[in-house]
């Protein structure tokens, strides 16, 4: 059931997502999006349509193609609420930077020593192990039961801890970010009283 409150006028949705009105209606016409939720003789679009739309725009962003975005889409089941949706865009994220990143040159180049620059390296080393140990054990000890009771296989956990990667990335910039900033935050209120 969609909240009323939280219905768009097709100029809204276009002003939100940045999909043109004219692409609103062609992607409805392909079943990429749902028809509009009818109000009399108006059509309103939910959050449903939102991510829907955004999906869309990032299936587009990594080159699928039409087709390989009506694939993609049929798949999700039309019950997919937008926080599911949502997370079929998280997987879509892609895991940012190389994997052979050399930290300490990399912060040798910024003119940190390389002491400090072997330190960080470790501190990101450290907490990578943690967070693997721990989410491999979540896997473990709740995924994976769960996931043998429905009938998975290991082939199905396996791809679940692929598509998990990207996931584990983005929270952990979202989690540094959050605490950087406060962080900073907190540091900014020092020298403000020290003053």
């Amino acid at each position: 059931m969609v909240d009323h409150s939280e219905l768009l006028t097709l100029d809204e949705l276009t002003a939100r997502t940045g999909v043109s009105a004219r692409n609103v209606r062609f992607y409805a016409s392909r079943g990429l999006v749902p028809s509009p939720i009818r109000r009399g003789r108006s059509g309103y679009y939910g959050p449903d349509h939102v991510a829907r739309l955004e999906l869309v725009r990032e299936l587009q962003g990594h080159g699928f193609t039409l087709s390989a975005i009506e694939r993609y889409v049929d798949a999700i089941p039309a019950t997919a609420s937008p926080s599911d949706i949502a997370l079929h865009l998280s997987m879509l994220a892609p895991v940012t930077g190389d994997r052979d990143v050399d930290v300490p040159g990399g912060l040798s180049g910024m003119g940190i020593s390389p002491e400090a620059a072997e330190a960080v390296a470790e501190v990101y080393a450290a907490h990578g192990r943690q967070v693997a140990h721990e989410l491999s054990e979540i896997v473990r000890t709740m995924v994976w039961p769960a996931f043998r009771e429905r009938g998975g296989t290991a082939e199905q956990l396996r791809e679940f801890v692929h598509r998990l990667k990207p996931l584990t990335i983005a929270g952990l910039v979202m989690a540094y970010e959050q605490a950087i900033d406060e962080s900073s935050a907190s540091y900014d209120g020092k020298r403000t009283s020290e003053h």
